[in-house]
């Protein structure tokens, strides 16, 4: 049984790129960052780690655009999560090769070569850090040569004249990823207002002659959604005993 514990930490953010294809071969990459105190830690599949000056990381224009892209897969970049596991073995021991315990909550690219379908989902965890988050706290910065070991070794690994159209690629699929959350959250909104609107409705309805508690409750089941329902039928139920304005607030607070 793994236990996770939530961290929050506000002077670091924490945020990750992870890209897996499947289908005839398994393809896999991540980048993590760490941003903290005017540095930044970065890991890269097939590349290592380092830890380099914000100013040092800014001349390399194509690692930056991969972290401008991991912070829009990640909701909260200031939270990172402890797992703690007795298990030797992990859901990702084919990813790294190491046991990691330190992870983030962000969303992440899927391909499937056989049906040719790229997405972004975010239905389990899949950047795993390789340190633990304070021990950047007493981190020297990374040796100018191991930088520019990291630097080079980076650029072996991308292929940097496929950079554009995959950065493309992936820019469409978060601005899609983000759209179709957003327009979720504001219907989910839209019902949770509308619901207000009745029940407000309701309360002013209650006052009209020969409107009893039986006829309203009946009305109030039929306007507002089996979602909501419970959290107003207190309010409705008690119609009778409280006066207008506290129940007013009351909907409004709810």
């Amino acid at each position: 049984m793994d236990t996770l514990i939530h961290h929050y930490i506000p002077d670091m953010e924490f945020s990750g790129l992870f890209d897996i294809t499947h289908g005839r071969i398994i393809y896999i990459k991540y980048f993590l960052f760490i941003k903290f105190n005017k540095c930044i830690y970065i890991d890269i599949k097939g590349v290592g780690d380092v830890l380099m000056s914000i100013e040092e990381f800014n001349k390399n224009r194509f690692l930056k655009i991969y972290y401008e892209l991991s912070l829009l897969l990640i909701e909260n970049k200031n939270v990172i999560i402890e797992k703690i596991s007795n298990r030797e073995h992990s859901h990702y021991d084919f990813v790294y090769t190491e046991k990691r315990e330190w992870l983030i909550d962000c969303s992440y690219f899927i391909e499937n070569l056989i049906t040719n379908c790229k997405e972004v989902k975010k239905d389990r965890y899949s950047c795993y850090y390789n340190i633990t988050p304070n021990d950047l706290r007493n981190m020297e910065i990374s040796s100018n040569s191991h930088i520019d070991r990291f630097n080079k070794t980076f650029l072996g690994y991308e292929r940097i004249d496929h950079f554009t159209t995959k950065i493309s690629n992936y820019t469409n699929l978060v601005i899609e990823y983000n759209a179709i959350a957003i327009e979720k959250e504001l219907e989910e909104l839209s019902v949770i207002f509308e619901d207000k609107k009745n029940v407000l409705n309701l309360v002013a309805l209650s006052d009209k002659q020969g409107m009893n508690g039986d006829i309203i409750r009946v009305i109030y089941n039929f306007l507002v959604s089996p979602k909501e329902n419970k959290q107003y039928s207190g309010i409705i139920n008690n119609l009778e005993y409280k006066n207008k304005l506290e129940i007013n607030r009351s909907i409004l607070e709810a």
